[in-house]
């Protein structure tokens, strides 16, 4: 049987890269991809396409016009994105209390979605106790706000300025190393030794955070209902493919200290960050789809089997 030709539209990936460039193929599909650098959220337009996590929970809840498959392009640790002034007062989470915090937006930011839940969890703070500040409204309501305060900046100011001015003591965004570099003398990071505040996070909660999952037009999984588990093999090699390259040339990345961090990496977290699968990633999803409920973004807390398609 000929493949099926699907068009995907994702970001580009050291992990997905094997399967961008030919290396690696998904068996019985032809992919087309719309998949470039510094791009990571695709085009709905797409069969499948690169999707905010929270976006596609809500969106199932509502229309149901995608279907999740458990391929998680994009994860990443909150701590690392956590910026306040250098003469700040505030030494960790528990001090957020009554803090005002910036974020870019408010329900589709996967982050703040995780961040805002582990404070009530580990720390018993709501966020109706903090106040937030958003800079895009995401051309929506604020959903999920309910008793919080949530405060869409005027147009042409920045989360940037507002801390850096004091008119805000946190902020949450996903380009802090870029502004580090450009105040670094006004702004520091929350966690000054991050990479073991993660670790700690990691080792505490058994979660890296997924920001992102791909998603696949409903009709599309209704007359091909196989793809997820082809593509989540097919991610799979593609990501094995990945760090093998790594382990055996550390010079493909622009950095001459590539080595000892992939060493640090596999001293505090391990080796492969980037699973696949809902069963693989069973702790992650049903803590999320809590928090969304919790934080009022959904209605009722939703089950794996209505966001993702089985992986047969």
């Amino acid at each position: 049987m000929d493949p099926i030709r699907l068009s995907l539209s994702c970001g580009y990936y050291d992990r997905t890269l094997p399967l961008l460039d030919g290396r690696v193929k998904a068996e019985g599909i032809e992919l087309q991809f719309d998949a470039k650098p510094g791009i990571t959220i695709g085009s709905p337009e797409a069969d499948i396409y690169e999707a905010p996590l929270p976006s596609l929970v809500m969106e199932r809840e509502k229309t149901g016009t995608h279907r999740g498959i458990a391929i998680f392009p994009r994860r990443k640790f909150f701590h690392q994105l956590l910026l306040v002034r250098r003469e700040s007062s505030i030494e960790g989470l528990s001090d957020l209390r009554g803090k005002r915090i910036g974020i870019l937006r408010w329900f589709q930011h996967a982050l703040g979605v995780w961040l805002r839940g582990y404070l009530s969890d580990r720390w018993g703070i709501g966020a109706e106790e903090m106040e937030w500040f958003t800079e895009r409204p995401d051309l929506s309501r604020l959903r999920g706000a309910g008793k919080v305060t949530v405060t869409v900046i005027p147009r042409g100011r920045s989360l940037v300025e507002m801390l850096l001015n004091g008119e805000i003591d946190v902020l949450l965004h996903e380009d802090a190393h870029r502004i580090l570099a450009a105040h670094g003398r006004a702004l520091k990071r929350l966690f000054p030794q991050v990479m073991q505040a993660e670790a700690a996070y990691f080792h505490e909660t058994g979660i890296f955070p997924i920001n992102h999952v791909l998603a696949a037009r409903k009709e599309v999984m209704a007359d091909h209902p196989w793809i997820a588990g082809s593509l989540v093999r097919a991610f799979e090699e593609a990501k094995r493919v990945a760090l093998d390259e790594l382990d055996r040339d550390t010079s493909l990345v622009s950095t001459p200290w590539m080595a000892p961090l992939l060493e640090e990496q596999r001293d505090l977290l391990r080796r492969d960050m980037y699973r696949y699968g809902t069963e693989s990633n069973r702790r992650e999803l049903e803590t999320i789809l809590r928090y969304l409920h919790e934080q009022g973004l959904v209605a009722r807390r939703m089950a794996l089997e209505e966001i993702f398609a089985p992986e047969m």
